[in-house]
């Protein structure tokens, strides 16, 4: 449920928040509010899987070659090196789930997996599949 905060009082404990739709709280009803973030996009996210589709393939980055059969175990292992290797960098409270981030931090997560894992790990050159993006293919 969205909604837009209008007033904040002076010892900022209480808000005025108008929600976009009608509400079906109760008074004195619990309630757990935090800030709206941008979810990733479903372009983002076919693109991230198409990636490493393409970096399993033998027409592409060859990892099925170094023992990875499937998108989702190299997913898996993806976020296992996060957790290893840059376990502060998005700001985790919990166990690290790609799905939590928003547009700009799973950009940027495409990014370190592709620059520090993906090329400066397995030396694989990813500059075949970004040209291919670069030029509309879709994933």
């Amino acid at each position: 449920m969205i909604g837009q905060i209008l007033a904040i009082a002076d010892d900022r404990k209480s808000v005025y928040i108008e929600f976009q739709e009608p509400v079906k709280f109760k008074l004195n009803q619990p309630v757990e509010v935090k800030e709206h973030r941008p979810q990733r996009t479903l372009q983002q996210n076919r693109l991230y899987w198409g990636f490493l589709q393409w970096c399993i393939s033998r027409e592409g980055g060859g990892l099925i070659d170094e023992g990875h059969f499937s998108v989702d175990g190299l997913h898996a292992d993806i976020k296992a090196w996060i957790q290893s290797e840059y376990p502060n960098q998005f700001n985790f409270k919990e166990l690290f789930s790609s799905a939590a981030l928003n547009t700009k931090e799973f950009t940027e997560f495409i990014e370190l997996v592709d620059r520090e894992l993906i090329v400066k790990f397995f030396g694989i050159d990813t500059s075949p599949f970004w040209k291919m993006v670069d030029d509309g293919v879709p994933f």
